[in-house]
Parts: structure tokens; C-alpha cells; sequence
């Protein structure tokens, strides 16, 4: 389904996604993968930009990006749309998991990087909202993990182009932040299926990625 689909931002198609992330990870073992998705309404059509992004915590140099865009008829309803978002990227979640597994182990995953995500997940149910940036490293390093923190996840990442905040309400009646609904939906279920999930504003893979491909 989704093994030559992906090309470069050069233009140039990868014939074998798998054997390109195999080779990616055998010059770099300590790279996360994340995978993303957005899309965009244009006339009479949905388009979904769904993205592979390669990021190497240990460096810090910037992250490598895969793609390929997607149309279908126009999805008029935005939960259906944010939900093919979902299934887009539980489908290349699960595509890449099976695939990478008899080769891959992630090596990723250290005692500051769960702690971030750690971070992550408490900020997205409003905990630490008081915290300014510039203070935040301190607490990421003061979390204390526990068991249930020190699980294996699946070998990918997901990147959900979601809001985990409800925002201000508008006139009528309706959150403003369209997107809170599909993530405490969505991101529960791709969670609950093992992959690390991440939400704005950290979900790179798909609110910077995807998005710039799909106003490019």
C-alpha cells in the first residue's frame, strides 16, 4: 500500500520506503520516525499530505522528510476529514511497524526523551500550563517515571495535526479550536493501540511538514 509512494522533497520517488528507512536507520540506530498527516479543502477536492520524518535526538540538526500527497472527492464535514487524517496515519503507523520490526529496535527512547513525552501527555491533559519556557527543562528533568511510562511503543511515532486544548468558544455556541474533538478521540485510540502519540504544538510531522506541502 504504501511501499513506493513516498518521494523526497527533491522530486525524486524512493522505490522501497521500507529499505530506505533500513538504510537510514543503519547510518543513524538512535533516529525517531514519526509519521504525519494534514490535508487541505481546494475546490472540489480533499488533498492529505502524509509524511515520514526522520530525527536524530542525539544531533539535534534538523529532521529528513518523506512524502506524498493524496486527493478524494471533497470530505465537506471536518470530523470525517480529521478522522481519515487518523486513519491515514494509523494504516502507515501499522504498514511500518510490521515492516521495520525483523530489522529494527528502537534506540531512541532514553530516560530524558520518555520523560519528555511524559511531559507532553501532562501538559496536554492542562497540567503545567503555568510553566514558561524557559523553565521547562528543569521540570521535564524532575519527573519521575514510573512503570506504566517505561513501556515498549510501537517503532513509529504519530503526529496528529490536532489541538489538545478546546480553545474559546465563538458566537454560536462552538469551541474554536476545531480539532479538540478528533484529538481526545483520535490520539486516545492511536495511544491505545501502542504508538506514541504527539499533538500540537510538538507534532512537527504534521503541523509543519505536512502543512508547508500542502501551501507550497
Amino acid at each position: 500500500m504504501f511501499k513506493n509512494k513516498f518521494k523526497k522533497f527533491g522530486g525524486s520517488q524512493i522505490p522501497d520506503i521500507v529499505e530506505y528507512l533500513n538504510n537510514s536507520i543503519m547510518k543513524e540506530p538512535t533516529i525517531t520516525i514519526s509519521v504525519g498527516c494534514d490535508s487541505i479543502q481546494k475546490r472540489r477536492k480533499t488533498i492529505f499530505a502524509i509524511t515520514i520524518m526522520l530525527y536524530n535526538t542525539d544531533i539535534c540538526n534538523g529532521a529528513h522528510v518523506v512524502f506524498f500527497r493524496e486527493s478524494c472527492p471533497k470530505i465537506r464535514d471536518t470530523q470525517s476529514r480529521l478522522y481519515k487524517e487518523a486513519e491515514y496515519l494509523h494504516l502507515l503507523g501499522t504498514f511500518l511497524d510490521e515492516n521495520l520490526s525483523p530489522t529494527y529496535k528502537r534506540m531512541d527512547l532514553s530516560e530524558i526523551e520518555r520523560k519528555k513525552y511524559k511531559y507532553h501527555l501532562l501538559k496536554c491533559d492542562g497540567e503545567y500550563s503555568h510553566v514558561p519556557p524557559h523553565l521547562e527543562e528543569g521540570v521535564v528533568k524532575s519527573l519521575t517515571l514510573l512503570p506504566s511510562d517505561k513501556m515498549d511503543y510501537k517503532l513509529v511515532d504519530i503526529h496528529v495535526d490536532f489541538n489538545p486544548f478546546e480553545g474559546s468558544m465563538n458566537q454560536k455556541g462552538h469551541f474554536k479550536n476545531k480539532s479538540y474533538t478528533a484529538y481526545k478521540s483520535y490520539a486516545s485510540w492511536l495511544r491505545g493501540l501502542g504508538f506514541r502519540v504527539w499533538a500540537k504544538p510538538l507534532s512537527y510531522a504534521s503541523s509543519t511538514a505536512a502543512d508547508l506541502l500542502l501551501h507550497d
